[in-house]
């Protein structure tokens, strides 16, 4: 029979061609059709014939597709009564679209819908339309894996189906490719293909097993928030149900040049996403495109990459054989071998612990090198790859999915290849299982080591019988400890530890680490922590001492000094987490925090406020990457599960960080409460999640109502950065605000940039060629002092306004160049030092104004900001502790022990605290409801000033 790929005449009973390797179907008498492809929701492709494009590749045309019966999902459309409005078509096929839309209910969260057009004329066909549809939605609705899309809701309006699934921005690894036109570096290529395997280990352990069988580099998506790779259209993916059956010829064939030979006899198993995966690694590393070249022809990798190392090529050479039983087996073997050479050749791993975030093991702390980012078209088309349905999890969230409808979910136990010691951070690799072995000696050698392994067990664990600890939900004691972590970081087993990621130092430190050295005392606290290490407290104590009268604002050695006076009394304490950013352009937001940590802690220490118990805290530091918040995370969970006096935590101020901390810290039952984060991802993301700020909604909502009555300006240009959840959410919530029939305005530009990219933002300024009156700028002050640093060359911008949200009112965050051009700003704020005065209540203001200038002017020879004057992160912060103590007192109620469960609850019910930012009430999603609001602006010298009236909310509790 002749190949119809390379034209070789093979033998009438070969399968497959012995010069490429191509499927030989007899049925097609020679002709170059590969068989049937029913590519369900997608398009009909009948057949799919291999043709030939200008460059000589080979590639599927599709022929037929229904009735053609275009969708009616056009920008501005609105489903479900109204709750969903569509933003953009992502992509479009034959029997449907996919489209970006906007979630009403849910603070207009962004979210993608895939449509099926069912109108085929013939009944069973559309019977076969539906049910492949409801198939697909039951299979995503089914997994659990964060780095596998989430179905959130599916719903029929006529003859059309809808799926709808969580989005965050991204680009595809087919896009990536394309956008450099040069290889992957290997170390990139092997941590993608170490996340992908974790999932295809997941899906391999469903029962029964599911394949995806169209793993190609569209459908791998690098996620812009924690670069980890999410797997995404599961369109014909199938469970491994019939493998004992013969299956039909018309069985989903994938992506000719990335599927493998079984696959188009319909045979497909979990090894074809081995090889599948196999096939895009070859792509990435070599930059040769399987599809413009005969299918199963793979050469060498080295070969076309000399920089490719020999152990990649030869797991490439392996997981592409022809032959399926020489292959890897199952993707753990493969993974096992992908993180081997991982940890030899670059001394790190794959990153793939995602798939345990549950677990008591915190993740890898190893990040994998950053794709580069792309704007919301870029992530558009990650979703035009087949039916484009390249779906990603949230902001990462590098963590795991939202618990929004699972919260009683409970922790996935680790698999025997992941049961892996910590050091400093890394993780050694796996050992490959023991092969099975009828050795009657051998099997007699094993049985001796187990039950040496069962009397070494029974003699450590029974004496600890009395305190198992749950890492979340359980009893937490507040006991009497003397754990200082300072001997204990040395410890693999220790999860209170540091590691260096990228330059910066993260994890946690209970003051056996100090994260603030950029400071004249840094030599002392060096000092005081070499003493802890030393078991000599008292020495430590002169070092903090020493420390804090070097530097009298250093949040940190006050609150480690605080730490070793709990620890030194012999009273029962209870531990909080504070998250924050201590490393990076952001550190300055990390010491406003600790600094309004300790305020509160130090109070209701010295008041004696929860009886004979204290407050202690932990440092955690996520640095400048969201997706270290991940790894911090976990690193929380384990040393709740070690230390049952943590029961909570406090942080983090940046919305993406937020996210990635919650989801790990709801699915083990950890409370936490945020300063500032606000991004509208966040409303009833968690029962576990509760801020004191306001959401960007109502930040939004007061901008709009303040532009057209006080700037008196209904033109406006926007800035925002789809990438950023922040950005993203104020930026969508300030146009819809504006635009509405209340407000009136119009939206003449939205203009995307990308955060801490500076000449992204002077190329946006050079789009607004005359002046808007206002521009929207939805970000940080270090980008939009860039912004107003460029602005002077841009005449026509001369009397341009700006305004923003609480994120511009950093003081530190903007350059000598922006100064002269502050008195154009104007931003919505949380919180403010002066608030109590100009509302007229300085009679009422808390004693929080006097013990912040206590514990940080020191000698009285400096004043202002940090020292006598606090900032409004500062004021938050403590707020932030105050709602997590008081409702320690509440749960507590005169008792020495405490569930995080029952923090939790006394948290969801906090009503009419008076915090230092106003009243703090928290609703059912989290947010605090009715909360004090107010605007601020620049004046010509470039102080800040408060407009005389609340933008919303109460202040004072009545």
């Amino acid at each position: 029979m002749k190949c119809p790929f390379c034209g070789t005449d093979n033998p009438a009973d070969e399968t497959f061609c012995a010069n490429c390797g191509g499927y030989l179907d007899p049925t097609s008498g020679g002709q170059t059709i590969v068989g049937q492809v029913q590519q369900n929701n997608q398009q009909t492709v009948t057949p799919t014939q291999v043709t030939s494009n200008g460059s000589g590749r080979v590639g599927a045309r599709a022929t037929g597709g229904g009735q053609g019966v275009s969708s009616t999902l056009t920008p501005n459309a609105k489903l479900q009564q109204g709750r969903y409005v569509v933003e953009k078509v992502l992509g479009q096929g034959g029997m449907g679209a996919a489209v970006l839309a906007r979630d009403s209910r849910v603070s207009n969260k962004r979210v993608v819908i895939k449509e099926l057009i069912s109108d085929e004329n013939d009944p069973e066909q559309r019977k076969e339309d539906e049910r492949n549809f409801e198939r697909e939605v039951d299979t995503l609705a089914s997994l659990d894996h964060p780095l596998i899309p989430t179905v959130t809701d599916s719903f029929q309006e006529g003859s059309r189906y809808y799926m709808v699934q969580e989005y965050a921005p991204g680009e595809n690894l087919e896009d990536y490719m394309e956008r450099t036109n040069k290889p992957m570096p290997e170390q990139e290529a092997l941590t993608y293909m170490s996340q992908v395997l974790d999932i295809l280990e997941y899906l391999g352990e469903q029962k029964p097993a599911i394949v995806h069988r169209d793993i190609k580099p569209a459908n791998i998506i690098i996620s812009d928030r924690d670069k980890r790779a999410r797997l995404v259209d599961f369109g014909i993916a199938r469970a491994d149900e019939a493998k004992h059956a013969k299956r039909k010829q018309t069985t989903a064939l994938g992506t000719p040049g990335y599927a493998p030979p079984e696959q188009y006899q319909g045979n497909a198993d979990p090894r074809s996403d081995l090889y599948a995966l196999a096939a895009t690694i070859h792509h990435l590393v070599t930059n040769r495109d399987p599809r413009n070249y005969p299918p199963f022809n793979y050469p060498r990798a080295r070969t076309l990459n000399p920089q490719v190392s020999a152990e990649l090529e030869n797991i490439l050479a392996r997981a592409l054989t022809i032959d399926v039983t020489k292959r890897y087996q199952n993707a753990g073997a493969m993974r096992q071998e992908v993180d081997d050479l991982l940890q030899r050749r670059f001394h790190t791993s794959g990153n793939t612990s995602s798939y345990v975030l549950g677990s008591s093991r915190p993740l890898n702390n190893s990040t994998p090198p950053a794709a580069a980012s792309s704007s919301a078209a870029s992530a558009g088309s990650a979703y035009a790859s087949g039916y484009n349905t390249a779906q990603q999890q949230p902001a990462n969230r590098a963590g795991t999915r939202s618990p929004y409808n699972n919260q009683a979910q409970q922790p996935r136990p680790l698999r025997p290849q992941q049961q892996q010691q910590q050091m400093g951070g890394m993780y050694p690799p796996t050992q490959a299982p023991a092969r099975k072995d009828n050795n009657y000696l051998l099997w007699s050698f094993l049985l001796l080591i187990i039950v040496v392994i069962i009397i070494g067990a029974l003699i450590f664990v029974l004496p600890n019988l009395g305190n198992p600890v749950p890492p979340g939900g359980g009893a937490r004691p507040i006991g009497n400890t003397s754990q200082t972590g300072a001997k204990d970081t040395q410890k693999p087993s220790n999860p209170i530890s540091v590691t260096t990621i990228k330059g910066e130092a993260i994890g946690l430190s209970d003051g056996s680490y100090a994260f603030d050295t950029q400071r004249t005392n840094a030599e002392a606290k060096a000092s005081a922590i070499k003493a802890l290490a030393q078991g000599n407290k008292s020495q430590a104590n002169t070092y903090w001492n020493s420390a804090i009268s070097s530097d009298s604002s250093d949040a940190e050695a006050h609150i480690y000094q605080e730490n070793l006076r709990v620890l030194s009394s012999g009273s029962p304490y209870v531990t909080y987490v504070v998250g924050t950013i201590l490393t990076g352009p952001n550190a300055g937001v990390g010491h406003d925090n600790l600094q309004g940590a300790y305020v509160a802690q130090h109070e209701w220490n010295t008041q004696n406020t929860l009886g004979t118990v204290k407050v202690r805290l932990i440092i955690a530091n996520t640095g400048s990457d969201s997706g270290n918040a991940t790894t911090v995370a976990n690193q929380i969970v384990q040393a709740a599960a070690k230390d049952p006096t943590i029961v909570g935590v406090m942080g983090w101020s940046f919305s993406s960080h937020a996210e990635n901390a919650a989801d790990v810290l709801t699915l083990n039952h950890i409370p936490m409460v945020s300063a500032t984060a606000s991004s509208d991802s966040l409303s009833g993301r968690s029962p576990y999640f509760f801020r004191v700020s306001p959401s960007n909604l109502t930040e939004a909502s007061v901008a709009a109502t303040y532009a057209k009555d006080k700037l008196k300006q209904l033109k406006a240009v926007v800035f925002q950065d789809d990438a950023d959840s922040y950005s993203q959410s104020l930026g969508s919530d300030f146009q819809n605000a504006f635009t509405a029939a209340n407000i009136g305005g119009q939206v003449t530009q939205v203009i995307k940039y990308k955060k801490d990219d500076k000449a992204s933002i002077i190329a946006g300024m050079q789009k607004i060629t005359a002046d808007p009156g206002l521009i929207y700028f939805a970000g940080y002050s270090n980008d939009v002092g860039n912004l107003l640093t460029d602005i002077p060359n841009h005449p026509q911008l001369e009397k341009t306004q700006i305004i923003g949200g609480d994120a511009l009112y950093e003081l530190g965050g903007y350059p000598e160049s922006a100064r002269k051009n502050l008195y154009r700003m104007h931003f919505t704020a949380f919180a403010y030092p002066d608030e109590w005065d100009v509302l007229k209540q300085s009679n009422k203001k808390p004693a929080f104004f006097q013990d912040y200038a206590s514990a940080y002017r020191g000698n009285g020879s400096k004043g202002g900001y940090g020292y006598d004057r606090p900032s409004n992160n500062v004021i938050l912060s403590y707020d932030a502790m105050l709602a997590l103590l008081t409702s320690t007192k509440q749960a507590l109620n005169g008792e020495t022990t405490l569930k995080s469960t029952a923090l939790q609850q006394s948290l969801a019910t906090l009503k009419g605290l008076q915090g230092v930012s106003g009243q703090i009430s928290f609703g059912s999603n989290g947010d605090p409801t009715d909360k004090a609001m107010l605007i601020l602006y620049f004046d010509e010298i470039g102080r800040i000033h408060m407009e005389d009236n609340l933008g919303a909310g109460t202040f004072l509790v009545k």
